[in-house]
């Protein structure tokens, strides 16, 4: 193993180490506690995101990117999901209405709103659900599974290169071998359950693994697009929180629609 590596290997260890127990923690406690620590995720990667995207870091598409997630949590709070998530559709298309600062019109404010808080409402809702805390749980534990498995895998392995046009350094190897930490972790949460379904806890653990790669992906070739290495700085050894929550913004939404579409009341291992 090179030196830059080994250092790179140490700085997303010692990093993990200190935020996962802030996460977990707020998981566990709900409430207001994890409503802030998703309030404090919005801002930040609406400023990755206008940053990248071509705004500026604080103009006016990531203000109001930033004042939409907020108000979008402060209504889930009071408010029906449906609602809220009309809301921030309708504040996605003014978005693109709203011309930057130099005048000219992009796309890129309107995903920016749906990327950055559609996910952290899909979260708090799922949170508030009687069974909320053990799903965010396993969404959180599969993606990091994955995320680990695919990273050591195909450092080990290496081989033939996944998607060498968008990221270089994924290969299929780390896609397997992510898949299927994913799927372990999945089941074994699911098995301190009582009540659980072996075959459903697998398919639901390799389609979380699966988009949660996706999402990965995704941003890696919107990096690549514009050209940065990574949508931020702030967290040491992983670039930005949207490249840190790139996996989570794509599955908390996937499962979010599953569990919505069943009625918020169904667990997806049962």
């Amino acid at each position: 193993m090179s030196e830059s590596v080994s250092n790179e290997l140490v700085r997303r260890v010692v990093t993990a180490a200190l935020l996962i127990p802030i996460v977990l923690i707020a998981v566990f406690l709900g409430g207001w506690t994890f409503l802030t620590i998703s309030a404090v995720a919005i801002v930040l990667m609406a400023t990755e995101w206008e940053g990248v995207t071509g705004g500026g870091m604080l103009g006016r598409h990531a203000l109001l990117n930033m004042f939409t997630g907020l108000i979008a949590l402060s209504l889930l709070a009071i408010g029906s999901f449906e609602y809220v998530f009309a809301f921030v559709v309708a504040v996605s298309v003014a978005s693109g209405i709203l011309p930057r600062r130099d005048g000219s019109y992009s796309i890129w404010p309107c995903i920016g709103v749906i990327v950055v808080i559609v996910p952290a409402i899909c979260l708090v809702w799922l949170r508030a659900l009687d069974f909320g805390m053990i799903i965010i749980f396993w969404i959180l534990l599969v993606l990091w599974a994955t995320d680990s498995g695919a990273y050591f895998v195909g450092r080990m392995f290496g081989g033939r290169r996944l998607a060498p046009r968008i990221s270089p350094g994924k290969t299929w190897a780390g896609f397997y071998g992510g898949t299927a930490a994913g799927v372990i972790i999945g089941v074994a949460i699911a098995a301190i359950i009582q009540d659980f379904s072996i075959f459903r806890t697998v398919l639901a653990s390799i389609f979380l693994s699966l988009v949660g790669q996706c999402g990965d992906l995704a941003i890696s070739a919107l990096k690549r697009h514009f050209g940065v290495k990574d949508m931020g700085n702030i967290i040491p050894g992983h670039g930005g929180i949207i490249d840190r929550l790139d996996s989570l913004l794509f599955g908390a939404v996937a499962v979010g629609i599953i569990i919505f579409a069943c009625g918020g009341i169904l667990p997806l291992w049962l």
